[in-house]
């Protein structure tokens, strides 16, 4: 049992140094980045003073349109890279034609999607935290609430998430372009998830969508505890929700991703593009 964690924690570790050092190359990718967040809390603020007056008349957090969206965006594109990670591995594998050798090692499937997706993890902690930072340190931006709780959530939603990526990495591992999962889901919880309004605001119909999306319920959670000051139990339907997901989720999409590199193999498709 310790050999095969010691082994674990050489092979994340691996894969982690070799990210971080592509990535470390870049200098100017990571200060564009954090001029880029800064911008968008800027522009945000100038907006929430417009929005102010129509928030009043929503939920309590929306009360505080500007805490309100650097909570949704932040939490979101994070979601976003456990979502997206693995199959973006997968993609750039694909490109360096190195995926066949890769795969082919005696790594296991879930050491492979850990590992692949652990710097970008990383990295997009330290983005998504900067919306709070900009916010705190230019704007007055504060939260009151339970952060352990917020975070445990914010666990729970990012594994939901990295479940349907592995969706995302099986479509990647099989048909190369066109992966469905990455627009329906990147797109609709960004309009329907209520990261930029409040869901209310949405008709009948797109508040059905967005009842079907794990983000609505992991950001309006979020977003309840670090503004509002919720609790466990003002939360708990929407975690409760989370644990459904995931439950149904990730042992389905662990399975079709074995599928699909099962059938790579026999097709001999691993290092076609």
């Amino acid at each position: 049992m310790l050999t095969a964690v010691r082994l674990f924690l050489r092979r994340l570790r691996a894969f982690f140094v070799r990210d971080f050092q592509l990535a470390y190359s870049y200098r100017m990718d990571r200060f564009m980045r954090i001029i880029s967040v800064l911008l968008v809390v800027t522009t945000l603020f100038f907006i929430s003073r417009i929005f102010a007056t129509v928030a009043e008349n929503q939920a309590a957090e929306w009360r505080q349109p500007l805490a309100a969206w650097l909570t949704g965006i932040a939490v979101l594109s994070y979601f976003m890279t456990g979502f997206s990670s693995l199959a973006n591995a997968v993609r750039a594998e694909q490109q360096q034609g190195t995926l066949e050798a890769v795969l082919m090692t005696p790594i296991g499937l879930p050491t492979l999607i850990i590992a692949s997706s652990g710097w970008a993890l990383v990295q997009a902690t330290l983005y998504s935290s900067l919306y709070f930072v900009f916010g705190w340190l230019f704007f007055g931006v504060t939260f009151a609430g339970n952060y352990l709780l917020a975070l445990a959530i914010l666990i729970l939603t990012t594994l939901v998430l990295a479940a349907i990526g592995i969706l995302s990495a099986s479509f990647a591992v099989v048909f190369k372009r066109g992966d469905p999962f990455a627009l329906i889901l990147g797109t609709g919880s960004a309009l329907f998830s209520g990261v930029f309004f409040p869901i209310e605001m949405l008709g009948t119909n797109l508040q059905n969508v967005s009842q079907i999306l794990p983000t609505t319920y992991g950001v309006s959670a979020i977003r309840r505890v670090l503004i509002s000051g919720a609790g466990l139990r003002e939360v708990q339907g929407q975690i409760t929700t989370l644990c459904i997901f995931l439950v149904v989720l990730l042992p389905f999409s662990m399975w079709v991703f074995s599928r699909a590199v099962r059938r790579a193999k026999r097709e001999g498709s691993l290092i076609q593009y």
